[in-house]
């Protein structure tokens, strides 16, 4: 497997693990968060949740239990909101049951006739104890849960911290620090955020070394230089086209004498090259979210993509105001008067959900609303617009008086 360290990530890491804190890893899309937690951890370490937008907070307990070796059927008695409670039970069909489970345990749990209520993070902490389960419990696509969830799950995570020796791994597409921490202030402390999203020109330069290494090649300068240089730090991009140059000259794997790759490559046509193929996803993503949930008189998410498309992209992938997206709807949108910030707000506060309801994985940008501020995590959506004519994508989102007026 071809993976680079990063001092400024892999280190923090690791010394987080020994740490028994809460550790949040964080970033843009295809930056290497899963695989850094997948090459540092063996498998026997930890169990791996992956989240759904559906889901609540008796949805991830009761996932985190059933990886944990649980097996869990409704019960007859209800909890104080009148929600049925779980019973508990652990399977008898080999000597190892779950999360390492001995035999003679699960049949004293068994014995126990255990009950819960999925919502009630105590519960979940004191079933856990049950069967002496000790791993560190990773919650993968956190960014998709519902916002309200998000912060639910952020104060149970401060009962985590001081009622048991659980540690979770929160796997999630956003840029912000210290989200967990704007949602439950208690956590500050208790948790450690490790942003991979960066990749330092060093870090690209060991990826070049290393798989130079392995198949006994050598990339051109100018081509290491250019890649560098235009892929606006999205490493998947980088990744791409050094397959596609490989590819090109037919190596698949080591070989037998050192070769040049890469010679006589105009690499800005290799990057459009490269984000053609994501073309399909990127159209469709806009022609879908411009329709929003349902037809409505101001048409924001139509006009969210506006400014989406028209604003330079260093904007985008810093965060932009709120305030600067009102302003540049405000350029165009007949009815500017009504775009007022606390609609514009609702709309964006619920742009995730929208996009999750498109089924656009990854998901092309998010709000901050600690921040107020709009944010593109998947770089590729930024550097495929460079090679777009603007009036196409206004095309895309059903603007084109507005192309006509912009081109």
């Amino acid at each position: 497997m071809n993976y680079i360290s990063r001092a400024h990530v892999d280190d923090l890491f690791v010394d987080s693990l020994a740490k028994q804190t809460h550790i949040v890893i964080h970033g843009s899309s295809k930056q290497g968060k899963t695989s850094l937690r997948k090459k540092n951890l063996l498998e026997s370490d930890y169990i791996s949740v992956t989240c759904s937008n559906t889901w609540g907070i008796a949805d991830i307990n009761e996932s985190i239990l059933k990886r944990a070796g649980y097996q869990i059927s409704v019960s007859e008695s209800k909890t104080l909101k009148g929600t049925s409670k779980v019973s508990l039970s652990v399977g008898l069909t080999d000597t190892k049951i779950g999360s390492d489970i001995s035999m003679e345990l699960a049949r004293q749990i068994n014995k126990k006739s255990l009950e819960l209520d999925l919502e009630n993070t105590n519960d979940v902490i004191s079933a856990l104890k049950e069967i002496d389960f000790d791993k560190f419990i990773v919650l993968e696509d956190f960014h998709y849960l519902d916002i309200d969830t998000q912060v639910d799950f952020s104060i149970a995570l401060k009962a985590y911290h001081e009622e048991s020796s659980l540690c979770f791994i929160i796997v999630g597409v956003w840029l912000e620090d210290d989200r967990l921490t704007t949602f439950n202030g208690d956590l500050a402390g208790r948790i450690v955020s490790i942003n991979a999203d960066m990749w330092l020109d060093e870090n690209i330069d060991e990826l070049f070394t290393v798989s130079e290494a392995l198949l006994n090649i050598s990339f051109t300068e100018n081509f290491k230089n250019c890649v560098k240089e235009k892929c606006n730090g999205s490493i998947f991009l980088v990744q791409q086209l050094c397959m596609k140059v490989c590819e090109a000259q037919n190596i698949s794997k080591t070989q037998p004498e050192q070769t040049v790759v890469a010679k006589n490559i105009d690499i800005t046509d290799e990057i459009k090259s490269v984000l053609d193929m994501h073309t399909g996803r990127f159209t469709k993503f806009l022609m879908d979210f411009s329709a929003g949930f349902q037809p409505t008189e101001l048409e924001l998410y139509k006009w969210i993509l506006f400014a989406l498309v028209t604003i330079d992209e260093k904007f985008l992938l810093e965060g932009l105001p709120i305030q600067a997206l009102r302003r540049q709807i405000q350029t165009a949108h007949p009815k500017k008067s009504e775009v007022s910030l606390k609609k514009l707000s609702g709309a964006l506060n619920k742009s995730v959900s929208l996009q999750l309801d498109n089924r656009t994985k990854p998901i092309v940008f998010e709000y901050d609303a600690n921040r107020s501020r709009v944010k593109v995590v998947d770089k590729s959506f930024l550097l495929w617009k460079q090679f777009q004519e603007l009036s196409e994508l206004l095309d895309y989102i059903d603007l084109e008086e507005q192309a006509a007026e912009l081109v």
